[in-house]
C-alpha cells in the first residue's frame, strides 16, 4: 500500500463539552469541558498512543473521532476530507473506514446474537461491501485471521473467554475493511497474558493490512511498545506530544515525568528510571479548570508564572510540550532506560 505524505487523520482544536442541566425546565447550569482544544495527526500505517489519567478526555476524543460525540468546535479530517462538513450519506461512507475496538469485550457485544451475526452486522449497513452469498465465507476468513475457529460462528458471546470476545470485536471492526482503528483501552479488561496476545495480534494486522491506529491506554508500558508517537493528556488538553523515543528517554513536562516514574517495569534492577514522584492533591474539576497551567495545582516545579500564564505547545528537544520550564525538566531528568 502506497502511503500518502499527508496525515490519514488530522484533528485541529477539537472541543467537546457536556451540559450540566437541572431544574424543572432542564436548563443548562454549567458545562464540563471534556476535550478542550486538542490537535494531533496520524500518518497512514502508524500508531498514535494517547495516555493520561481517568477523566482526562482520552475516550471522549476517541468517541468524537468515530462520531459518537458531537464536537462543539474544531475540525476532524480523514484522508484530507472534513468529516463534520460531509453530507449524511458521505459521512456514512467515511464511517466505514473508521472503526472502533472497545474497552469492555463483555458489554460491547450483543449477547442475543451469534458471532456470525455480530461480525456481519456492518454489512447490513453497507450491503455492497460483501455480497450476501459470500458473507459466510468472509466471516470464516475473519475469524481465522483473528485466531478463532470458524466452527464456533454459531455460538453466543457468553460462551467465549474475555480474550476471545475481544477478538470477536476486532473481527467485527475488520469486517468493514477500515483504514483507521480507534482502540479505546482494548486490553485493560484482559489478563496480562491475554493482553500480550491481543497486542501481538493488533501488530500483525497492522503489518498485514496497513492499518492506522489511535491507541488509547493508561498503561505506559503498553503504549510504549505499540506506538510510533504519543500524546499525553491532562484535564482535556495535550501537554506533551511527539515521537515515542525522545519522550520516554527524557520527558519535557512534569506530568509526563510523574507518569513515567509511576509506571511498573518488569526488571527494575536493570532499568535506569526517575525517582518515584507522588503527585499531591486531587485532579481539578473540568467544570472549573485552574487558571494558567492546568497542572500547576499539583506540580512540584510550579512558579508564579504558571499560575497566571497558560503555556502553549512548543518545540522542545524533539517534541512539543506545554510547559514554561520544559528545558529545565529535560536537563534535570535522568535518562530513562529500556525495560
Amino acid at each position: 500500500m502506497t502511503r500518502s505524505p499527508e496525515p490519514l487523520l488530522s484533528i485541529e482544536d477539537l472541543r467537546v463539552s457536556f451540559a450540566i442541566r437541572s431544574g424543572f425546565l432542564r436548563r443548562t447550569k454549567a458545562e464540563v469541558r471534556g476535550v478542550d482544544g486538542v490537535s494531533f495527526s496520524v500518518m497512514q500505517g502508524k500508531t498514535l498512543g494517547i495516555v493520561g489519567e481517568s477523566g482526562c478526555g482520552k475516550s471522549t476524543t476517541a468517541r468524537a473521532i468515530i462520531g459518537l460525540e458531537t464536537p462543539n468546535s474544531g475540525a476532524i479530517s480523514f484522508a484530507g476530507e472534513r468529516i463534520e462538513l460531509a453530507t449524511p450519506k458521505r459521512r456514512r461512507q467515511l464511517a466505514r473506514h473508521i472503526q472502533m475496538i472497545y474497552q469492555d469485550p463483555f458489554a460491547s457485544l450483543n449477547p442475543r446474537k451469534t458471532v456470525e451475526q455480530i461480525i456481519g452486522e456492518g454489512w447490513l449497513v453497507h450491503p455492497d461491501l460483501v455480497p450476501e452469498s459470500e458473507r459466510k465465507a468472509e466471516t470464516a476468513l475473519l475469524m481465522r485471521r483473528v485466531g478463532l475457529d470458524p466452527a464456533l460462528s454459531n455460538r453466543f458471546p457468553h460462551q467465549f473467554s474475555g480474550g476471545q470476545r475481544q477478538r470477536i470485536g476486532i473481527a467485527r471492526a475488520l469486517a468493514l475493511r477500515p483504514r483507521l482503528l480507534v482502540c479505546d483501552e482494548p486490553v485493560s479488561a484482559l489478563d496480562v497474558s491475554v493482553q500480550a496476545q491481543t497486542l501481538n495480534l493488533l501488530a500483525e494486522l497492522q503489518h498485514e493490512l496497513g492499518l492506522t491506529y489511535v491507541f488509547i491506554a493508561h498503561d505506559l508500558s503498553v503504549v510504549r511498545h505499540v506506538s510510533d508517537t504519543i500524546a499525553v493528556m491532562y484535564l482535556g488538553r495535550i501537554v506533551e506530544t511527539g515521537p515515542i523515543g525522545p519522550i520516554y528517554a527524557r520527558p519535557a513536562h512534569p506530568y509526563t515525568l510523574a507518569l513515567m516514574s509511576a509506571a511498573p517495569v518488569s526488571r527494575p534492577w536493570a532499568v535506569s528510571r526517575p525517582s518515584r514522584i507522588v503527585l499531591k492533591g486531587e485532579l481539578p474539576s473540568p467544570l472549573a479548570p485552574p487558571p494558567g497551567c492546568r497542572f500547576h495545582t499539583r506540580c512540584w516545579m510550579a512558579r508564579a508564572r504558571c499560575r497566571i500564564e497558560e503555556p502553549k505547545l512548543r518545540e522542545v528537544a524533539g517534541r512539543k510540550t506545554a510547559c514554561h520550564f520544559a528545558e529545565e525538566v529535560v536537563a534535570e531528568a535522568a535518562p530513562i532506560g529500556t525495560p
